[in-house]
């Protein structure tokens, strides 16, 4: 049997019956719509029609297995951003987030194991490793804070210390200029006021082509970073003949016509004379 259909203003159909309970199950129409199939005199509700009543039910949905879905302890995430930061700070100077870390990630743990619907326990884990090692960088970096500034010193003495070292070997190359040329009478060799030497660079030639030194071993002195005193044989011994700044800036060293030589700091007043000619030093 055929039955039209007329639902909410509009006629439908004609539909078979298995049809129309499809229709009723699903709910797109009702059992007090209208029907209506051939040899009936009029219209009447489907709840009328004996075929279509106690539809069959379909079979219930099966349960869904939710044993499978567990919720993240929310300690283990916050664990997990603050060891993270906490390692990024190191980088940049501050560990204090470790702490937070490792507190969220023990107690996050705490709780995982204790409920067997949340997870996160790596989260955790990850969160705790992080956050101990921030915290035990804060030793170290607090050591190396306080151990740069010796460390700094230290290089600054050796500087200072190897630039006096330097000069020196100069000094005995001048001074043996000097002893040389009071021996033969060379008007050329002798300190430079006394040699006519206008420059620092005319006393390097000097003392390259006498053979008191190689260019190579001058430059690993470091001779054109050293200040050359217009210094003659008549200067007092406490003469500055030679001076430099050390490489950090931080010592100025001085060595002088008699042989002896000093560090001192920049702004310090150092023993001794400048040369009294000008220039008074050749840079």
């Amino acid at each position: 049997m055929e039955i039209t259909i007329h639902s909410k203003g509009v006629q439908q159909g004609p539909f078979s019956e298995e049809h129309v309970k499809q229709l009723l199950l699903s709910g797109e129409i009702s059992d007090s719509d209208l029907g209506w199939s051939p040899g009936m005199k009029e219209w009447k509700p489907l709840s009328a029609f004996p075929e279509l009543q106690n539809p069959s039910v379909p079979p219930p949905m099966p349960a869904q297995d939710t044993t499978g879905l567990k919720k993240t302890e929310p300690l283990a995430i916050w664990s997990l951003v603050l060891g993270i930061i906490s390692i990024v700070g190191c980088v940049f100077g501050g560990c204090l987030a470790g702490i937070p870390a490792v507190i969220c990630g023990h107690i996050g743990r705490s709780k995982i194991r204790s409920n067997p619907s949340l997870r996160g326990a790596g989260m955790a884990l990850a969160g705790l490793i992080t956050g101990y090692l921030a915290i035990a960088a804060v030793p170290v970096g607090i050591l190396s804070a306080l151990a740069f500034p010796a460390i700094t010193q230290a290089k600054e003495r050796a500087q200072a210390a190897q630039m006096l070292n330097s000069m020196k070997q100069i000094y005995l190359s001048i001074q043996q200029a000097q002893l040389d040329g009071t021996t033969t009478g060379e008007p050329k060799l002798g300190f430079p006021a006394d040699t006519k030497i206008t420059s620092k660079a005319e006393l390097k030639q000097m003392l390259i082509a006498e053979k008191y030194f190689k260019s190579e071993d001058l430059d690993r002195l470091g001779f054109d970073k050293i200040s050359v005193g217009n210094v003659s044989e008549a200067d007092p011994p406490d003469t500055i003949l030679l001076k430099a700044t050390s490489p950090g800036g931080k010592s100025v060293i001085i060595f002088h016509k008699g042989g002896d030589g000093a560090i001192y700091r920049p702004g310090q007043k150092p023993l001794g004379s400048d040369p009294p000619r000008t220039p008074a030093f050749f840079e």
